[in-house]
């Protein structure tokens, strides 16, 4: 009788490309063990942590803090921004640079996107709302700004808004490290030996993505808004790549200053140890151990 593992990431096309391979059945389960997959917002899948609803999940990078306890960080499945990342607009005719006052729609609370638009601004109201939702309250004047995230990124550019900041590219500016969004996250109730061969699983899947990216990108089209030249061409590309694989020394040192800087403003209660689980050959799992970086 074969267990269930629940893997959990959200519909969108760079975790869709990262998935293919694993979610379409070209990679085999553990022994033992049979796959399910969800895909949901993340700010569900940050809250979904809280209950451990799930043993691989996505997660907002600045949510790591509050589940610690109970989840590590896997190598392979981040989302990095080399100097991008969610970004602040406003009404295309709007004349106002402050935020002070003002109804800023965000995508939920616990995500890396409002943890930048609190680390740059202040004094603003917020206004959470389905991130899909915030492009047309900026335009109908619901409210005066908002935090975008995922394909809107791009598509913002079609309707009458501009692009007050561009909050990944300030991080950047401010700590020339990049930005790393997103994370894979494990239970640690799982035990090391079978976290490890999901890791190696994710690191398999994600290659493959790279390698043979034809099917991995007809597999993410399906989970993409707006132009598809877009979801093939820029956002993929921007948030599933070589950083996804296997999270560089770089990357790792972005989310420890992350954590640093948020804890310094108050925004997160305490640093987390990086307990990050990289690849190991499968004749090695066995000892397999997390190493805090």
């Amino acid at each position: 009788m074969s267990h269930t593992l629940k893997i959990a990431y959200t519909p969108d096309p760079d975790d869709a490309f990262h998935y293919h391979a694993l979610e379409r059945g070209l990679l085999a389960a553990p022994p033992g063990y049979r796959f399910a997959f969800s895909h949901a917002p993340i700010q569900h899948l940050n809250e979904s942590c809280f209950a451990e609803r799930y043993d691989v999940c996505a997660i907002s990078s600045v949510h790591y803090p509050a589940i610690a306890h109970d989840y590590v960080i896997l190598a392979s499945g981040a989302s990095v921004g080399r100097g991008y990342g969610p970004a602040l607009a406003v009404a295309a005719d709007s004349d106002f640079e402050d935020l002070a006052g003002r109804r800023v729609a965000i995508p939920g609370d616990l995500t890396t996107g409002t943890f930048l638009l609190r680390y740059f601004y202040r004094d603003f109201i917020p206004v959470q709302l389905p991130f899909d939702a915030i492009a047309a309250a900026i335009v109908s004047g619901e409210v005066d700004a908002g935090v975008l995230i995922h394909e809107e990124l791009l598509n913002y550019c079609e309707q009458p808004l501009r692009r007050l900041c561009c909050l990944g590219r300030r991080w950047y500016e401010e700590t020339g490290l990049p930005l790393p969004v997103g994370l894979n996250v494990a239970r640690r109730a799982l035990g090391p030996d079978l976290i490890v061969a999901l890791e190696n699983l994710l690191y398999a899947s994600m290659r493959h993505a790279l390698e043979a990216p034809d099917g991995a990108m007809d597999f993410a089209s399906r989970f993409g808004r707006g132009p598809q030249s877009r979801v093939r061409d820029e956002f993929v590309a921007k948030f599933a790549n070589t950083d996804t694989l296997l999270m560089p020394g770089d990357v790792r040192s972005g989310l420890a200053t992350l954590y640093a800087r948020a804890h310094a403003r108050g925004l997160i209660e305490g640093i987390p140890p990086l307990d990050l689980v990289d690849p190991v050959p499968p004749g090695r799992i066995g000892n397999a151990a997390m190493a805090s970086a």
